[in-house]
């Protein structure tokens, strides 16, 4: 993991939906971190349960070796379930870690599907195409 320096900008209760709203600033140096590897960092800094964070939006600018993000962190992993999309919830894990999901390696991308499925052979004979009719000469009525 690359080193990388975290600070928490914002930090706000939110007591009808029973969770902390947190905004951070993350610089690194490096490659991007993942967003698995972000949740980490949070959780170890802040000394939270996985299980109760979702990391909602990480945002990088070009050409800058920080990035802006936003979590949410829940008293309770009932609420979460209630609260927050299944699609965000699932954002954080790994591949194969999601329930129902195949292992990566075992989906073909689309480009070796097509490499793989046979072509069509037609079995109808070719069409003919029409060939044009040439126009005879009009005769002229008066010549």
């Amino acid at each position: 993991m690359t080193s990388m320096d975290f600070q928490v900008t914002s930090d706000r209760r939110n007591e009808l939906l029973r969770r902390r709203e947190l905004a951070f600033t993350l610089g690194y140096s490096g490659s991007t971190p993942s967003r698995s590897e972000v949740m980490g960092r949070l959780c170890a800094i802040l000394n939270l349960d996985e299980k109760k964070v979702v990391l909602d939006s990480v945002k990088t600018r070009f050409g800058e070796r920080k990035m802006l993000g936003i979590a949410r962190v829940y008293d309770d992993e009932e609420m979460l379930a209630k609260t927050e999309l299944p699609y965000l919830r699932a954002r954080g894990m790994p591949k194969a870690a999601k329930e129902g999901a195949e292992p990566e390696a075992a989906k073909p991308t689309p480009k070796e599907a097509a490499k793989e499925a046979p072509k069509e052979v037609s079995k109808e004979a070719p069409k003919e195409v029409a060939k044009p009719v040439p126009k005879e000469p009009t005769k002229e009525a008066g010549a």
